[in-house]
C-alpha cells in the first residue's frame, strides 16, 4: 500500500531523462539560441548532445538501457540478415549495417528512441544504386554520409520539404509491395534474374510449376507463426494477478524476439535435418539455404574507392556514374525516414528533435560505418518502435543494440549458413506489409482529392524505377504548387456607376485574391484587358483593383502594370489601387515612376472615381 503512490510519484523522473536534459538545455540546441550563449559548454554540447544527458546517468538508467539494447538487438540480428538479402549482398552485410550506427549516434544523435541500421527502404535503393556490387555499395554508405553531414554542418534540412507527404507516401507504398512480392522467389524456391518489378513478377508467376515445396512448408509457416506472435503481445501494464503479468511479460518477450525466436528456430530444424538422411535426400536438396559466409568480425579500414574486376581496374569515377542520381536520392531518403521516424517519437515522449544535428548524427554514423563494409542505413522504424517500448532512457541503448550484434558476428556466422531463405523472406514480407500507406490515400480521398495525383504518380513509376518515380512525385507536386502562382484567382466583382443615373460612366472591380510574381504577369495582363474589353471600354471611367490579398509583388508584375496604364490611357480609364499594402506600394512606385492613385479599401475607391 506505502509503496506504489512512491512508484507513481518517481515514473516522471525516471521515464523520461532526455525530456529533462532537453528542457535544461534547449538552448543549446538550437543554433538560434547558440548565438546568444558562446560559452563553451554551449558550443561543445551542440556538437557533442551526449554530454547533456550522461551527468544525469544513473543505475536504473542503465538497467533500462541493457533491457531496451538486448530487445532491439534481437531483432536487428535477424533483420539485417533478411535486409542484406533485400540489398542483394552477402548476408553478413546486413550485420556490418548493424552496429556501428548504435555507437556513433549515442554521441552525436538527439533522440533517446532512435536505432540506426538497415532498414528495407534503405536496402531496397542499395540493391537499386549498387546493383550487388559490395565495393559500390560501401563506396556509397560513405559519400551518403558526407552528403548527409554537408547538409547538417550547413542546416539545409529545409531541403526535405520539397518532398510532400503524397510523395513520401507513395514511394513507401510502392517500395513495400517492390520488398515483399522480390521475396515472393525465395518463398517459392525459384530464381529470378530481372531486378525491373514487372519483368520479375512475370518471371516469378511463369516460374511458379518449378517451385520448392520445401521452401514453400517453411516460409508459409514462418509467415503464420510470426503474425501469430505480432498479435499475441500483450500489454504489460494491466493490472493482475502475478501469474498473469509473468504471462503477459513472456508473450511481450515472445512478440519483440518474434524475428529471432522463428529464424533460430527454422535454422535449428534445418540444422538438425541436414545431419539426416531423409528419404535418402539431404536437406540442402530441398530446403534453399543462405549458403556459406564470411565468418568473424569486418576489419576496420577504408572503404575501396575502386575496383579490380578481371584484368580491368574500376575507377572512381565510373563507380560514382554507376551510382548516378542515387547519390542525391539515397542520402535524403535516409534523412527524410530517420527524421520522420524521430518526430514521431520526439512528439510522443516530448522532447525536441533537432533536425540539423540529426542529420549531422546520420551523415557521421554513415561515414564511419563504412570503415566496416557497411551499406547506408538510417532510422528503422519498427526498432525504434522497440526501443521506446521497452523503456530506454537514453541513445546509450544503441551501445547494448551493438554488443550484441558484435557478438552475434563473432561467434554465431558458422550457424548462419543454416537459415533458410524462406524464412529470411518470411521476415522481411511480415515486416513491409505494414508499410503500404492506406491511411493516408483514405484522408486525401476526404479532404483533398487533387493531392492524390502526386501519391498515385509516385507510386505507378516508382515500379518502373525507383528514382523516376520520386523525381516524377516532386515535379507533380511542384507543378501543383506553381500553377496558383502562374494562374492567380481573379474576379470581376461587379460595375458600379459612379452615379445613380444609368447613362453615366462606370466603374469596373476586380478582385485579385493572391500575391503576385513574375509567372503570374501574361495572365494577370491578359484577364485585366479583357474584362475592360467585355465590358464596352466607352462606358467605363475607372478601373478598381482591389489589393486586398496581395502581400508580395515583383519587378516584372510591376512592368505589366505600366504596360497596363499606357493601354487605359489610351481609352481614357482612370486606375485605383485599393487596400494595397505598404510594401506593394512602394515596389508599384519605384518600378512605375509614376503617379498612381492608392486607396484605403473599395468605398473611398468609389469615392475617388466620383
Amino acid at each position: 500500500m506505502n509503496s506504489a503512490p512512491k512508484a507513481k510519484d518517481s515514473r516522471p523522473t525516471e521515464s523520461t531523462p532526455l525530456v529533462q536534459a532537453s528542457q535544461k538545455s534547449r538552448l543549446t540546441f538550437s543554433i538560434k539560441d547558440y548565438t546568444k550563449d558562446c560559452s563553451p559548454y554551449s558550443f561543445f554540447s551542440t556538437i557533442f548532445p551526449c554530454v547533456i544527458w550522461i551527468p544525469q546517468y544513473n543505475w536504473k538508467w542503465l538497467q533500462s538501457d541493457i533491457i531496451a539494447g538486448l530487445a532491439v538487438g534481437l531483432t536487428v540480428v535477424p533483420q539485417g540478415l533478411a535486409y542484406a538479402q533485400i540489398a542483394s549482398l552477402p548476408i553478413q552485410y546486413g550485420l556490418y549495417s548493424s552496429f556501428m550506427g548504435g555507437f556513433i549516434y549515442c554521441v552525436f544523435g538527439t533522440s533517446k528512441d532512435v536505432t540506426l541500421g538497415p532498414t528495407a527502404i534503405m536496402s531496397l535503393l542499395v540493391h537499386t544504386y549498387a546493383q550487388g556490387d559490395t565495393v559500390q555499395a560501401v563506396m556509397l554508405t560513405f559519400f551518403c554520409g558526407c552528403i548527409q553531414f554537408i547538409m547538417g554542418a550547413f542546416r539545409l534540412g529545409f531541403v526535405m520539404r520539397f518532398l510532400s507527404l503524397p510523395v513520401v507516401s507513395g514511394f513507401t507504398s510502392a517500395a513495400a509491395i517492390t520488398i515483399g512480392f522480390g521475396q515472393v522467389k525465395h518463398i517459392l524456391g525459384v530464381k529470378t534474374t530481372s531486378n525491373l518489378f514487372v519483368a520479375q513478377a512475370i518471371e516469378t508467376f511463369r516460374n511458379i510449376p518449378k517451385s520448392n515445396p520445401w521452401d514453400i512448408v517453411v516460409g508459409l509457416v514462418c509467415i503464420l507463426l510470426l503474425l501469430l506472435l505480432r498479435y499475441g503481445k500483450l500489454d504489460t501494464s494491466l493490472p493482475g494477478t502475478k501469474v498473469q503479468r509473468y504471462a503477459r511479460y513472456l508473450m511481450w518477450i515472445l512478440g519483440t524476439g518474434r524475428n529471432a525466436i522463428i529464424v533460430v528456430a527454422a535454422a535449428a530444424i534445418a540444422y538438425a535435418v541436414h545431419t539426416q538422411d531423409v528419404t535418402s535426400c539431404k536437406v540442402t536438396d530441398c530446403i534453399t539455404l543462405t549458403g556459406d559466409i564470411k565468418e568473424g568480425l569486418p576489419p576496420f579500414k577504408p572503404p575501396a574507392f575502386s575496383e579490380v574486376k578481371g584484368n580491368s581496374t574500376i575507377t572512381t569515377g565510373k563507380l560514382l556514374a554507376n551510382i548516378g542520381s542515387g547519390l542525391a536520392i539515397v542520402p535524403l531518403m535516409g534523412i527524410l525516414e530517420s527524421i520522420a521516424i524521430g518526430k514521431a517519437f520526439a512528439r510522443k515522449e516530448s522532447y525536441t528533435l533537432h533536425v540539423n544535428q540529426e542529420m549531422i548524427a546520420i551523415g557521421i554514423a554513415n561515414i564511419i560505418s563504412s570503415f566496416v563494409s557497411s551499406y547506408t542505413i538510417t532510422g528503422s522504424f519498427s526498432r525504434t518502435a522497440i526501443n521506446a517500448q521497452s523503456g530506454v532512457k537514453t541513445p546509450a541503448g544503441g551501445i547494448f543494440t551493438g554488443v550484441v550484434v558484435l557478438l552475434g558476428l563473432a561467434f554465431l556466422t558458422p550457424l548462419f549458413s543454416y537459415i533458410p531463405k524462406a524464412a529470411l523472406a518470411a521476415v522481411i514480407i511480415t515486416a513491409v506489409a505494414y508499410m503500404v500507406d492506406v491511411a493516408t490515400v483514405r484522408h486525401l480521398w476526404r479532404s483533398k482529392k487533387l493531392d492524390l495525383l502526386p501519391l498515385v504518380t509516385t507510386f505507378l513509376v516508382c515500379f518502373w524505377q525507383i528514382p523516376y518515380g520520386i523525381i516524377a512525385g516532386v515535379g507533380v507536386s511542384l507543378l501543383m504548387l506553381l500553377c496558383p502562382l502562374a494562374f492567380p484567382k481573379l474576379t470581376s466583382n461587379s460595375i458600379v456607376p459612379v452615379t445613380g443615373d444609368s447613362t453615366a460612366k462606370q466603374s469596373v472591380i476586380i478582385s485579385i485574391e493572391s500575391s503576385l510574381n513574375f509567372p503570374s504577369s501574361e495572365k494577370l495582363y491578359d484577364y485585366l484587358v479583357s474584362s475592360i474589353a467585355t465590358s464596352e471600354a466607352e462606358t467605363i471611367s475607372t478601373l478598381i483593383l482591389d489589393f486586398r490579398h496581395v502581400s508580395t509583388i515583383d519587378f516584372t508584375v510591376a512592368q505589366t502594370f505600366k504596360e497596363l496604364l499606357i493601354q487605359l490611357e489610351n481609352l481614357e480609364i482612370q486606375l485605383i489601387i485599393a487596400s494595397a499594402r505598404e510594401n506593394v506600394r512602394e515596389v508599384l512606385r519605384n518600378a512605375i515612376q509614376d503617379e498612381l492613385l492608392f486607396c484605403q479599401d473599395i468605398e473611398d475607391s468609389l469615392a475617388a472615381a466620383v
